[in-house]
């Protein structure tokens, strides 16, 4: 699973890192909105920079894992409650700092924009919880009694 969602995870920063690249008069309402929007531009870039050691760690994560390095099953932890703590922290950000700026002025849109621009938004809480099952997932294996005993060093052998 740390494989896949290591993919994920870059194929998500390069789709980030490609809204940078988009001209500022873009009809795109995200566009606008980080070209309106220093601030939210920062913790774009903020959350890229911490997207790129998250993808690291959970790729050093999961090859440590597959070797059952004890080392590995600790990185995991912390990835997992760094991710759930990081994408709660983000979906409360977009939610107040992009989510409820975008959907006021979609009232006043026409049907077509308006789907467009509340889509955004929606989709994007839609993908900050599909991110949070793999770390979720990923605490309770890592602290079973099974996976504990399985990554526990042998003591070493008496000669």
């Amino acid at each position: 699973m740390n494989f896949v969602f290591a993919a994920f995870g870059v194929i998500g920063l390069m789709a980030s890192f490609s809204l940078f690249r988009r001209p500022a008069d873009s009809n795109n309402p995200i566009i606008q909105f980080i070209t309106a929007s220093p601030d939210y531009a920062v913790w774009l870039t903020i959350c890229i920079a911490l997207g790129v050691l998250s993808c690291a760690a959970l790729l050093t994560a999961g090859v440590g894992l597959l070797g059952l390095k004890p080392w590995a099953r600790h990185l995991a932890i912390a990835y997992a409650i760094y991710a759930i703590v990081f994408c709660l922290g983000a979906l409360l950000i977009n939610l107040i700092f992009m989510d409820q700026p975008m959907l006021g002025p979609a009232r006043q849109q026409r049907a077509f924009e308006t789907v467009g621009t509340i889509g955004g938004p929606v989709s994007g809480t839609i993908g900050e919880l599909f991110w949070l099952l793999h770390p979720i997932v990923l605490l309770v294996f890592m602290t079973r009694p099974k996976a504990v005993a399985a990554f526990r060093r042998p003591p070493p052998s008496q000669i």
